[in-house]
């Protein structure tokens, strides 16, 4: 028996572990960080009721664009499991798993779904056309499920849900659109780095 001979060392899979560690150590430090990110968002809001006005879905938007389907998704469970576990990161500083069942619950599941949607649309195109359709269906993601939870759990009436959860809304999703497009199209040499490594 030849040991030199018989002994077979994967190259290939010893150099790819390293790699493959790089790979998630970066993502989870993205969602990481659009997480904190998210929290900030929702400390920076306008306090109306039900539901107030905040920049949290700027980030959501961003994390999907940025991160990419998994870890854009991964960034929002981080910060919507933060706050159910009871650190005071939702708006007005509010925290618990009860918030989820509140007035604004619909819209915090809406931003676990949001980045992978976002993602996803822009795997097909990165004209700006499609960049602002993508981030708009974004949006209106959060903003629909917002106003099906609001109508089913609190107002029953779905005018009373648009006019308390879109319609107040409406000025600031332009600017967030707006904001999210012009974020991402003056930072993709840095989006493509840090997508290239998690290839």
């Amino acid at each position: 028996m030849n040991l030199k001979r018989d002994i077979v060392i994967p190259a290939p899979a010893l150099a790819a572990a390293p790699s493959r560690a790089v790979r998630v150590a970066l993502g989870i430090a993205g969602a990481a960080s659009f997480a904190a990110l998210t929290a900030l968002g929702a400390s920076i809001e306008i306090p109306l009721q039900p539901v107030p006005i905040t920049l949290q879905t700027l980030f959501v938007l961003l994390a999907g664009a940025s991160l990419g389907a998994r870890y854009g998704t991964l960034s929002q469970l981080m910060y919507v499991g933060a706050g159910a576990a009871g650190l005071p990161v939702f708006a007005g500083g509010a925290s618990g798993a009860a918030i989820l069942a509140g007035p604004t619950g619909g819209y915090l599941i809406a931003f676990m779904i949001t980045p992978a949607l976002i993602a996803l649309l822009l795997k097909r195109s990165e004209t700006l056309l499609w960049q602002i359709a993508s981030f708009t269906a974004g949006k209106l993601l959060i903003l629909t499920l917002g106003v099906i939870h609001l109508t089913l759990f609190y107002t029953h009436d779905i005018g009373r849900s648009l006019f308390v959860g879109v319609l107040p809304f409406l000025p600031g999703a332009v600017f967030k659109i707006v904001a999210a497009v012009s974020i991402h199209r003056s930072s993709r040499a840095l989006v493509r780095h840090y997508r290239a490594r998690q290839q």
